[in-house]
């Protein structure tokens, strides 16, 4: 039997993945209507530097600085709980502690996160997980929804 503080310890765990997950993605919820697109909030496009010491990191392609949600261009690692994901995450925790993180804002996606490219030590973050294989695999053949 699960004790309270197991269920308290799963549920602390589970949480951030659920508040991360969009309306559209429940089958019950069907809008009729069709969305507009929110008002970006991304006012600049401008490079920044942020402390290691002030960035959380998601999962192995996003993080966050303060309210800002980054997601990096150029990678897509595996999602939460899949397989080399939590080596994807412990990896992007090292790259974005290793020193002072240059932010190259791009564009806003349609979840509102800021797409930006991300270099550390001179290095671009999105390069790096990619050359160590941190990649998802793309499907290859048959049907897939994004085709």
């Amino acid at each position: 039997a699960m004790t309270t503080p197991k269920r308290l310890a799963l549920l602390i765990a589970v949480l951030p993945v659920l508040s991360t997950t969009t309306a559209d993605a429940w089958p019950w919820r069907h809008d009729p209507l069709p969305r507009r697109r929110a008002e970006s909030r991304l006012t600049s496009y401008r490079p920044y530097v942020v402390a290691p010491g002030s960035i959380h990191v998601h999962d192995g392609d996003t993080f966050y600085v303060g309210a800002e949600t980054i997601r990096l261009r150029g990678v897509d690692t595996p999602e939460l709980g899949q397989s080399k994901s939590a080596a994807a995450t412990r990896r992007l925790i090292q790259l974005l502690h290793s020193g002072p993180v240059t932010i190259v804002p791009r564009a806003e996606d349609l979840y509102g996160r800021t797409v930006a490219d991300v270099y550390v030590g001179g290095q671009n973050v999105a390069d790096v997980l990619r050359r160590e294989g941190f990649q998802k695999p793309v499907p290859t053949g048959g049907w897939h929804p994004r085709t």
